[in-house]
Formats: structure tokens, C-alpha cells, sequence
């Protein structure tokens, strides 16, 4: 296990040498259209203890009806975040981002974004 800093509990459930990983967190009942966050975690109890955190200010009430997914190729979510979390991610600090960078036009967030801010398919639409 790692070490937490400072007697935080920052890294508690994470293995030496585990890589961060982006998850999206929601709620089971609500489904992840009700809401979600994006949470930078070792692994997916870390995610979900943090997680967990985040959404129980605002959409969910029992630690049970809190669900985590692995966002399996989404390697650029690393890059579009805001500086902060990028700063985060560079100290292998695990963390939520209650606002993640949402296309322009459908407003979801998930998706590779193109320098207007635009995911594919309104890429796609803005065309026709």
C-alpha cells in the first residue's frame, strides 16, 4: 500500500506503481443522465470512496447507490481537464472533477472534444 502524505487518506486501497485511471461516478438510481463526475483514481474502490464524496452533496444519499465505471480509451479525458486537475494528475493525486469539459453543444462530457469544443457527433451534425 502507499503511503498517505501528511496523514491524509489520500491513497488508501492503492497498490505501489498503480497507474491513475479515469472512472465516471453516478448514481445507480438516477443513472449517470441524472449526473456524474469524473473522478482520476488508482483503482475502483478508490474511485468510488472518493466518488462518493462528491455525489453525496448532490444526487446520491447511500454509499450504496454509488456506481463507478472504468472509462476504458478515454486517455485524452487526462488532457482536456483544467489545469488544476492536470496538476493533481502529475502528483499522483486521485480526485473528483465535478465539472468535466462537456461538448458545447449537447453539453456531455466523455467524449474526445475538437479545439472548438465540439465531440463528434455535433461535429458530425455541424456539417450537414
Amino acid at each position: 500500500m502507499r503511503q498517505a502524505n501528511q496523514g491524509e487518506d489520500a491513497y488508501a486501497g492503492a497498490e505501489e506503481g498503480e497507474v491513475m485511471k479515469p472512472y465516471m461516478g453516478y448514481s445507480r438510481e438516477g443513472g449517470a443522465q441524472e449526473g456524474a463526475v469524473l473522478i482520476f483514481a488508482h483503482n475502483i474502490k478508490e474511485a468510488k470512496r472518493i466518488g462518493f464524496g462528491a455525489l453525496s452533496e448532490w444526487i446520491i444519499d447511500e454509499y450504496t447507490d454509488m456506481a463507478v465505471k472504468l472509462l476504458k480509451n478515454h486517455s485524452f479525458l487526462f488532457e482536456q481537464v483544467a489545469q488544476w486537475s492536470k496538476d493533481k494528475i502529475v502528483k499522483d493525486e486521485p480526485h473528483v472533477v465535478d465539472d468535466p469539459p462537456s461538448c458545447k453543444v449537447c453539453e456531455l462530457w466523455g467524449y474526445e472534444l475538437n479545439e472548438g469544443g465540439l465531440c463528434e457527433d455535433c461535429r458530425e451534425r455541424e456539417v450537414e
